[in-house]
C-alpha cells in the first residue's frame, strides 16, 4: 500500500494540468511553490500560454517528454474525468484533483461525478486524490502540490506527518504546530476520499522511513477495519498516531430503539477502535500539537509520574489538580528525598510533591540544581515539572541544563511570561510550555499513549464453533423476551427462571407455587420495549394479583394493532443487587460495539458508560466496569455488601461471545437490567431485547 502512494506523496516528476502564469491563482500557487522549491521535473500545462511563470509551457499531457508520476488537476469537475481519462492512457502514476462539485455539494449531479470518479480509479488502479481537495505538502522531498499558501518552501523538515480531513483546517493545524515547534514530514489534505482515504494515508506513513509521528484531525472514518489496521501499523512501528475526531452523533440523536443505541453513537465506536489499535485521540486542536511536540523528547522518560517544582505555592496547587484531571499522578517523594529537600529549601515550605522552590531562587541559582537532581534521583518520578517564569529561568537556565545531561528523564518547563527563547531552552533538552493546563495536558495524555503501547491488545476474533442464532427461518424485526434469554442463556447468561402462563388460571396457578414477590411481563415480538407500554409488572404477592395483571396485560394489548401476544412470564423478583445495563450495537464502520453502564435511572441520568469494540474477555469486561464513575456501587457503598464483579464480568464476556455468533440480521443485543448481586451470588440477566433487519424473504412475503 505504501509502494503504491509514492508518485502522489513523493513524485519525482509532476504535470500540473490547468496551470496559471498568475502565481497566486489555484492553478499558479503549485507552480510557484515547486520552482522555488527547485523541483525540476515540474511540467505546466495550459493551451494558452507558450511560457508559465518562466518556464516552458506545453498544451497538453500527451506532448510532455516524459509520463510524469503525478498531475495536478487544477481545471473544472466537468473536465476532470475526461483528462484523468487521457492522463492514464499517458502512464501518468498518480493523479490530484483541486475541484470541488462532487459529492460534497450534496446533489445528485455531485454525487454522480464522484462515483464515476471512483469508479476510474478502482478500474485503472490508479491512486486519485481528492476531489475538493488542497492538495499535500513533502518538506523532506521538496515536493508542493498544494495551492495552501501556508506551506513553503523553506519551512523546516521534521518527522512529525498531518492529515486531515478539512482543508482549512489542514492550515490552522499547520501553523498551531508550527508555534510550538513541531516540524513536518508531509502535510496532507484528504478531500473527499473518493478513491484514497485516511487509512491509504496511515498505510503509507506507518511504513514511512521519514516519519516518527501523525496528527489526524477526523471528522469521519469510512472503513473502520482497515482504520484498525493502519493505526496498529503505528504500534508495531513504535510511532506515534494521534486523533482529534469531531462531529456529534447522529445515532445518538436517533429516537429510542434503546438505551444501548442511544448511549453508543459513532463517537463512542471510534473512542474504542483508537483504544484496541494503541493510538491516542485527543480532545482540542492544541492537545494535537502538544502532544506531537512532547515527542520529539521521546528519547528521555516521559511517564505518568510528575514531580513538580515550582517558585509558588499556588501555582504548585494548580499543576497538582490540572496533572490529576490529566490522568497523570504525583507520587510522594520518599522521607529521605523531603528530608534532605527541606534542609537545601529555607524556610518549612512544602517538599512532599509538589516542591516548593520559595523566592530563594532569587538570591541563588545553585541550590536548584541540588534539589532537581535529588528529585530526579527517586525511582517514582518520571517527569520533572518546573514552573520558573520569565527571569527565574533565564537565570536558571545553566543549572537547567546541568541538570538535563544529569539525567534521562524528561524535564519540562512553564514559562507563562513568554520571556524566554524557545530554541535556546531546547537546545538545552528541555521542553518548554507557556501554560500551565496545557503542560499537564500534554504530559498525561503522552503517558496514555505510552500505556497503551506497553498494554497487549485485544484479538478481534471469536474462538467459538457453535452455531449462528437465531435460526434461519426466523422471522420478524425483534425476539421476544423469552426468545433472547434462551439464545443468550446457550452461551452462560443466567437469565432467571421464568414460567410462561397462557390463561389467568395458569397465571393464578403459577403463582401459587412461586415465592413472592414476583415480576409479570407479557411476552411479543411486537413489543420489545415492554416498560414503555406498561407490560411489566412489579411486586406482584398472590395468585389473585397475578391473575388481575395477566388479564389487564393481555386485554391493553389486544386492543394494539398488530400485536400478537405469545402469553405472560412470571419469575421471583430479583431484591437487592446492583443494576447495569450490557449492550451492543452494530456500528456501520466498526462493527460490534459493546457499551456497559449503570442500569435504572442512571442511565439517562448519568450516562455513566464504557465501551469496547467487540470481543470482550472477562479481564477486559472488568476494566469496563471499573471506568465506571458508579463502579464504588459495585464495590460496597455506604455499608452495602461488595457486588458479584466477577459474575459480572464473565457474563459481559458470554454477552460478548453471543453477539459474535449471531446471525448477520441481528443489529443490537441488550440485557437492561443486569442485577449483580452480592458476592458469590451471581448476576442475573432480568430483560433481554434482540433487534433485527428483516430479511429479504420476510420483506418479500409482507403483503
Amino acid at each position: 500500500m505504501s509502494a503504491w502512494l509514492e508518485p502522489l506523496l513523493a513524485p519525482k516528476s509532476i504535470a500540473i494540468i490547468g496551470a496559471s502564469d498568475n502565481p497566486k491563482r489555484i492553478g499558479g500557487i503549485p507552480l510557484e511553490l515547486l520552482i522555488r522549491a527547485d523541483f525540476v521535473r515540474v511540467y505546466p500545462i495550459n493551451p494558452r500560454y507558450a511560457r508559465i511563470q518562466g518556464l516552458a509551457g506545453f498544451p497538453d499531457i500527451e506532448s510532455l517528454p516524459e509520463a510524469p508520476d503525478l498531475a495536478i488537476l487544477a481545471i473544472s469537475a466537468e473536465e476532470t474525468l475526461p483528462y484523468l481519462v487521457r492522463c492514464h492512457a499517458r502512464g501518468v502514476r498518480a493523479a490530484l484533483v483541486y475541484a470541488s462539485g462532487y459529492a460534497e455539494e450534496g446533489t445528485v449531479d455531485g454525487a454522480r461525478r464522484q462515483a464515476e470518479l471512483a469508479a476510474f480509479a478502482r478500474r485503472t488502479g490508479m491512486p486519485v486524490a481528492g476531489p475538493n481537495c488542497m492538495g499535500n505538502a513533502n518538506f523532506g522531498a521538496g515536493v508542493f502540490t498544494t495551492f495552501g499558501t501556508q506551506f513553503q518552501p523553506g519551512d523546516p523538515a521534521g518527522r512529525t506527518a498531518l492529515v486531515t480531513q478539512s482543508g482549512n483546517l489542514c492550515s490552522t493545524l499547520y501553523r498551531t504546530c508550527r508555534r510550538v515547534g513541531v516540524a513536518f514530514s508531509h502535510v496532507i489534505n484528504t478531500g473527499n476520499e473518493a478513491a484514497v482515504g485516511l487509512t491509504d494515508y496511515l498505510q503509507f506513513l506507518a511504513a514511512d522511513p521519514e516519519t516518527d509521528s501523525a496528527l489526524c484531525y477526523v471528522e469521519g472514518v469510512r472503513d473502520g477495519e482497515a482504520f484498525v489496521e493502519a493505526a496498529r501499523a503505528f504500534r508495531d512501528q513504535g510511532k506515534l498516531l494521534a486523533l482529534y475526531k469531531v462531529g456529534a452523533s447522529e445515532k445518538g440523536a436517533e429516537a429510542s430503539r434503546s438505551h444501548t443505541a442511544a448511549l453508543a453513537g459513532d463517537r463512542h465506536a471510534f473512542e474504542a477502535a483508537v483504544r484496541r489499535t494503541g493510538a491516542i485521540s485527543v480532545g482540542s486542536m492544541r492537545e494535537l500539537a502538544d502532544i506531537a511536540y512532547l515527542h520529539r523528547f521521546r528519547a528521555r522518560q516521559l511517564g505518568g509520574q510528575v514531580a513538580v517544582l515550582s517558585i509558588s505555592g499556588a501555582a504548585g496547587a494548580i499543576l497538582a489538580d490540572a496533572l490529576n484531571a490529566a490522568g497523570a499522578e504525583l507520587p510522594t517523594l520518599p522521607q529521605e528525598t523531603q528530608a534532605k529537600l527541606q534542609a537545601a529549601i529555607p524556610g518549612r515550605s512544602m517538599v512532599s510533591n509538589p516542591v516548593d522552590l520559595t523566592g530563594n531562587l532569587t538570591n541563588d541559582n545553585q541550590f536548584l540544581l541540588e534539589v532537581m537532581t535529588e528529585v530526579a534521583g527517586c525511582s517514582q518520578v518520571d517527569v520533572l515539572l518546573v514552573y520558573l517564569p520569565g527571569n527565574f529561568l533565564k537565570n536558571a537556565l545553566p543549572q537547567l541544563a546541568a541538570l538535563a545531561e544529569r539525567t534521562r528523564k524528561a524535564v519540562v518547563i512553564i514559562d507563562t511570561f513568554g520571556a524566554n527563547d524557545r530554541a535556546e531552552v531546547e537546545a538545552a533538552g528541555l521542553a518548554l510550555f507557556d501554560d500551565f493546563d496545557r503542560a499537564a495536558t500534554a504530559i498525561g495524555a503522552y503517558a496514555k499513549w505510552q500505556r497503551t503501547q506497553a498494554a497487549s491488545l485485544p484479538v478481534a476474533v471469536s474462538t467459538s464453533t457453535r452455531k449462528m442464532w437465531p435460526p434461519q427461518n426466523f422471522r420478524g424485526r425483534a425476539m421476544s423476551e423469552a426468545e433472547a434469554k434462551a439464545c443468550l442463556a446457550d452461551f452462560g447468561v443466567r437469565v432467571g427462571s421464568a414460567q410462561l402462563a397462557q390463561s389467568e388460571a395458569e397465571a393464578r396457578a403459577i403463582a401459587s407455587e412461586m415465592q413472592a414477590p414476583m415480576v409479570l411481563k407479557l411476552v411479543s415480538r411486537d413489543v420489545p420495549h415492554k416498560s414503555e407500554h406498561g407490560f411489566v409488572k412489579l411486586g406482584v404477592v398472590s395468585p389473585q394479583a397475578a391473575a388481575d395483571a395477566y388479564r389487564d396485560m393481555v386485554g391493553r394489548a389486544a386492543k394494539m394493532q398488530g400485536v400478537r401476544v405469545d402469553g405472560v412470564t412470571l419469575e421471583p423478583q430479583l431484591v437487592g443487587g446492583v443494576e447495569l445495563l450490557c449492550g451492543c450495537v452494530r456500528d456501520p464502520v466498526f462493527g460490534w460495539l459493546m457499551t456497559v453502564g449503570l442500569g435504572g435511572v442512571f442511565t439517562e441520568l448519568m450516562a455513566d458508560v464504557a465501551c469496547r469494540l467487540l470481543p470482550v474477555g472477562p479481564s477486559e469486561a472488568r476494566s469496563m466496569l471499573q471506568e465506571l464513575k458508579g463502579y464504588r456501587l459495585l464495590t460496597g457503598y455506604r455499608g452495602a455488601p461488595p457486588a458479584d464483579v466477577d459474575a459480572a464480568a464473565e457474563t459481559i464476556a458470554n454477552l460478548s461471545e453471543a453477539v459474535l455468533n449471531a446471525d448477520p440480521r441481528v443489529r443490537e443485543v441488550e440485557i437492561n437490567p443486569l442485577i449483580v448481586l452480592p458476592q458469590g451470588r451471581g448476576a442475573f440477566a432480568v430483560d433481554a431485547l434482540v433487534l433485527l433487519n428483516e430479511s429479504k424473504e420476510a420483506r418479500e412475503e409482507a403483503p
